[in-house]
């Protein structure tokens, strides 16, 4: 049986026939769609890629359909920009999905076995392990939510493979990290590369600590290519998503946390799906059955560190809830300061975990003495394996059965425009030629307030410009429009500005983050283009990475290996020849770059300001940490319920990352109760970020902020309200700011009064 294990073609036929088994009853409905909320906005990327490579026979840099303009190689969760994209091409979106789960979940299983054989000395052990990883719960939970991306996840074995034997001195797993890691950020895991980090980090340790110290020098000098190369053959994805969200930064805030109980059941429970979806429990089901298998292998010493590395991903999935936080502390770096679920490291520690549990299965065998012995015992521990991979496959099953289902909207030939749209129904506005304004991304994606769904054409002058504009042809990339002047005026094109844009005639400009161009008088065909400077030096970058990654492998099977003694100075320079070209971009980069990110609140008002309104109550009430309150405003409510809130506020000095705000809105006491159909009497507007666009932590030190905000008290109880205004961890299970000088405002458990409000 270890003889069939080891030979690729058997074990890849074996992984083939169970991954068809997961993907069989997705096949019925392949040419559905996902109607889940998530699905919609992950849908319109890979729609629009599609369609701009067959129909336009372009690249999918720009995508027109959604927020009014997206660059589409930069949004964080589009995934045309990996191999699985030709599946795409080839099947459509809907029906390339099963297929292109069917090949990641395959891959997931030869490379868990692969890393797995490193240091587990039994390939029956190793095969029969691999697909507790490769198909654990939250690959069904991403199945049902539409999170095909997620399923770039698969390959992390094959980066933590590569890393280890990179590090034992085999050039090829340079090349296998690289490569697989290029591929998930491609796929759209962008926010999970931090995930990654961390998992290769401790994959590096673990290896050096395994080598004898004469072989750690060149160890270290493979990790930092591997490094090195990872980042660069990523490039042509890396550079685009770095240049989006230095623009429009993703902001995580909250304690999210989860108890050791819960953590339990996020492995053991079954996965359900309620109210349209899947329940928290049982989202990362491994089973209890793997469990023992991890505690009986655990008495084993080959592994105990990677026990250690289990625990650490435990201790991060607890998030907040542990004290220290791992979690906090991870997020205090400015990679991971995105990171939103602390869960998703179950993830990784699942992955980990594989290794005791082979170990469990090749061991406890041999603790007995004849063939019955362990024949049952190999028998019973198979059984085990089974069950918990049933019950995954069971998983698989339950959630594709109760998914919600829609029509694909057919194709129409239509010119293209925009429209108000919907950003749940967002997938079905493409094939119609229309754009949804209406807009949900995982980051705050900068929208023109210029940006209509009602124009009678796309392509219009601004006023007073005195002439006639004429769109000639439309493609995402490329627009051509006739413009005919009588003096010198602007162009106006009803989607977002981008640096990217490039016109034939005149300067493109933004207007209010509209595309305009201002063009010279006279009648002309004017070609606007999309050629954004990221895309091309990210793709340069890793095209020259991959031509170094063959030129190392091919001085190793010439007998040159990487960084031995006579090859460490070729060595080098493939390494930082890619970094080379990026250099060479860098210096030779020309204006316009996306400006700073906007510091407005959600109604558009500046964040930073000189000084609170001349006419707002001055309070100036000074805290123990170093915040002032300089003035409050409550207005409302408003026709439609809502109360609106100003803040102007001070950081006079350092703050913990932490800091949050606490907003309570009470209602006085000694008024007559509520009835039942409107008995709220207590709303919460507690928040981390303000302005809209910053932690209170990173606020410009002694610059005045304005934090506006509003809270909807239309279904609450009637009556005279209070709002209370406080400062502390943002747990709230911390000891609260005190206010130690309040002016006249009203200070009770250490917050202050700042409005009153009546809700009719």
């Amino acid at each position: 049986m270890g003889r069939l294990a080891e030979r690729t073609s058997v074990r890849l036929a074996l992984f083939a026939l169970l991954a068809l088994v997961v993907v069989w009853p997705m096949l019925a409905h392949a040419g559905w769609v996902n109607e889940f909320r998530d699905a919609q906005v992950l849908t319109v990327h890979e729609r629009a890629a599609a369609l701009t490579v067959k129909t336009y026979r372009q690249l999918p840099l720009w995508d027109p359909w959604y927020c009014g303009g997206l660059y589409g190689l930069g949004a964080p969760q589009s995934r045309f920009a990996a191999p699985p994209f030709l599946l795409t091409l080839l099947f459509g979106v809907e029906r390339a999905q099963p297929v292109i789960v069917w090949l990641l979940a395959v891959l997931g299983m030869e490379g868990t076995f692969r890393w797995l054989r490193l240091r587990v000395t039994d390939a029956t052990a190793a095969l029969r392990i691999a697909p507790l990883f490769a198909l654990s719960g939250h690959f069904a939970v991403a199945w049902f939510r539409g999170w095909v991306n997620f399923f770039g996840f698969e390959l992390v074995p094959f980066v933590l493979y590569g890393i280890t034997v990179a590090a034992r001195g085999r050039t090829h797993g340079i090349a296998v990290a690289a490569i697989a890691f290029a591929t998930i950020l491609g796929f759209g895991g962008t926010f999970a590369a931090p995930l990654i980090a961390v998992a290769a980090a401790a994959e590096s340790a673990r290896v050096l600590l395994e080598l004898p110290p004469a072989r750690r020098g060149r160890a270290i000098a493979m990790l930092f290519a591997l490094a090195s190369f990872m980042l660069t053959a990523a490039a042509v994805r890396l550079l685009p998503i770095a240049e989006v969200l230095a623009a429009q930064p993703r902001i995580m805030a909250g304690t999210p946390g989860h108890s050791p109980l819960a953590i339990l059941f996020f492995l053991v429970r079954s996965l359900e799906v309620k109210d349209g979806d899947v329940e928290d429990l049982g989202m990362f089901y491994v089973g209890g059955a793997f469990l023992a298998l991890i505690a009986l292998g655990g008495s084993e010493r080959k592994s105990i560190r990677p026990l250690v590395v289990v625990i650490l991903f435990m201790w991060l999935s607890a998030g907040y809830a542990r004290k220290p936080a791992l979690f906090a502390l991870l997020r205090e770096l400015p990679i991971f300061s995105a990171l939103r679920y602390p869960e998703r490291f179950l993830w990784l520690g699942i992955l980990f975990a594989c290794e005791p549990a082979a170990h469990a299965l090749a061991k406890v065998p041999r603790l007995g003495e004849g063939k019955s012995w362990r024949r049952g015992a190999n028998a019973l521990l198979t059984l085990a394996v089974l069950a918990s991979l049933g019950a995954e496959v069971k998983a698989f099953y339950a959630v594709d059965s109760a998914r919600n289902l829609g029509v694909a909207t057919p194709d129409r030939s239509r010119p293209f425009r925009q429209s108000r749209g919907n950003r749940w129904l967002a997938s079905h506005y493409e094939s119609a030629g229309l754009g949804s304004l209406s807009c949900w991304e995982t980051h705050p994606v900068t929208m023109s307030p210029l940006l209509r769904g009602d124009l009678a054409q796309e392509e219009y002058l601004a006023p007073p410009a005195r002439g006639a504009a004429r769109r000639v042809s439309w493609s995402p990339n490329e627009i051509v429009v006739h413009v005919s002047l009588a003096e010198p005026g602007r162009l106006l094109v009803n989607q977002n500005w981008h640096p990217g844009w490039t016109s034939s005639i005149g300067n493109v400009v933004s207007q209010e983050g509209l595309l305009a161009v201002d063009l010279p008088a006279g009648d002309a065909d004017v070609k606007i283009a999309f050629r954004p400077r990221s895309a091309l030096a990210g793709g340069a970058v890793t095209l020259v990475a991959l031509v170094s990654l063959g030129l190392l492998a091919l001085g190793a099977r010439r007998g040159r290996p990487a960084f031995r003694r006579g090859a460490v100075l070729g060595s080098s320079l493939l390494v930082l020849l890619p970094w080379a070209t990026l250099a060479a971009f860098v210096a030779t980069w020309p204006s316009p770059r996306f400006p700073p990110p906007p510091l407005k609140n959600p109604n558009g008002e500046p964040a930073i300001v000189s000084a609170p309104p001349a006419d707002v109550p001055h309070l100036g009430a000074q805290l123990d940490v170093p915040l002032v309150v300089d003035a409050a405003r409550t207005t409302g409510p408003d026709p439609l319920g809502n109360v609106f809130i100003d803040l102007w506020i001070r950081r006079t000095g350092a703050l913990a990352r932490t800091t949050a705000m606490y907003v309570h809105f009470k209602r006085r006491e000694g008024q007559e109760p509520p009835d039942k159909e409107r008995s709220r009497e207590y709303l919460n507007g507690d928040h981390q970020v303000v302005g809209g666009s910053f932690y209170l932590s990173d606020a410009p030190e002694n610059a005045v902020v304005h934090d506006s905000f509003g809270m909807f008290v239309g279904k609450s109880a009637p009556g005279t309200w209070d709002v209370w205004l406080g400062f502390g961890h943002v747990s709230g299970r911390r000891r609260h700011a005190k206010f130690v000088e309040a002016a006249q405002a009203e200070v009770r458990d250490d917050m202050i009064r700042i409005g009153t409000f009546v809700v009719p």
